[in-house]
């Protein structure tokens, strides 16, 4: 039989209000039934609900963002593995070595060895590799409320997705105007995180107040520190800038990255009307408050 349209809008509301539920809460992850309460759903249909709509059970998709987030801990610090081990769950540093070993065929150790960002070596490789100087600016945000659509995918693909759905909307309810700006985060890195699984929001701040409705929905971006570099040209050479940031900048900055996402400001009004060099992005990379 085939849902109600406004089923599966309800269905996907309620599914995005649990992911942020739990993005925020992955220091201490909340149970099954803490979950289903914020969803509005039995704990046994939430979770086959869940399940339908990500293609992971609730604990496997919490444990992966758990060690996602402690490889990125580890090639950003050098934290303690057994702090680190701790801080995603694990009671003994053994247990948290084999599922991190399951997880990304290394061990801990391994992992960070072979991919710590401001290991001086590989800053040494990098800087030769990339003689390209990178300006950047450090500035102070409040937090800024906006409306998102989440897709799932290869960057490429999910933002191209997320943008296809909220502009028509956007523009359909009048919330574009002037000062409006718009929003990617990408809250995964392409190394880590399997490629399927890559979690993009395309958002528009706005300012005027917004009903949730199905896909489309209100989230917080995190005030806070945040270096600012400009990429200029096309979407695709991102991957550059983003080596130059963490290949060489974030080692010569003496600055510790925050554990939250990274988020790109694009500042053409039509992209799809520009040309690819005249392209202009702004990165925003949380840092730590000194």
């Amino acid at each position: 039989m085939t849902q109600r349209p406004e089923t599966v809008a309800e269905h996907q509301e309620s599914i995005t209000r649990v992911m942020l539920f739990i993005q925020a809460r992955l220091d201490e992850p909340p149970s099954l039934d803490e979950v289903a309460e914020v969803a509005a759903f039995s704990p046994y249909h939430f979770h086959r609900l869940f399940t339908a709509y990500t293609g992971e059970s609730l604990s496997t998709f919490i444990r992966r963002l758990r060690l996602e987030r402690a490889a990125n801990r580890l090639r950003q610090t050098f934290d303690p593995i057994t702090e680190i081990a701790l801080d995603a769950g694990y009671e003994t540093p053994t247990n948290f070595g084999k599922a991190f070993r399951q997880q990304f065929g290394q061990t801990p150790s391994e992992f960070r060895e072979s991919n710590h960002l401001l290991d001086t070596a590989v800053f040494r490789q990098n800087r030769r590799r990339e003689q390209k100087m990178l300006k950047s600016k450090i500035v102070h945000l409040e937090p800024k409320t906006v409306l998102f659509v989440r897709k799932t995918g290869p960057y490429s693909e999910a933002s191209t997705a997320a943008f296809g759905a909220l502009m028509p909307f956007a523009y359909s309810h009048k919330l574009i105007g002037k000062e409006t700006q718009m929003i990617g985060i990408s809250h995964d890195s392409p190394d880590i995180t399997d490629a399927d699984k890559l979690r993009y929001d395309a958002c528009i701040t706005l300012n005027q107040s917004v009903q949730p409705q199905g896909e489309f929905s209100l989230q917080t971006i995190v005030g806070g520190r945040y270096a600012i570099f400009v990429h200029k040209g096309p979407y695709e050479n991102f991957d550059e800038t983003y080596r130059l940031i963490f290949g060489q900048w974030l080692a010569r900055s003496g600055e510790q990255l925050r554990d939250d996402p990274i988020f790109e400001r694009y500042l053409n009004r039509d992209p799809r009307r520009t040309k690819p060099e005249n392209l202009r992005t702004e990165i925003y990379v949380p840092l730590k408050e000194r």
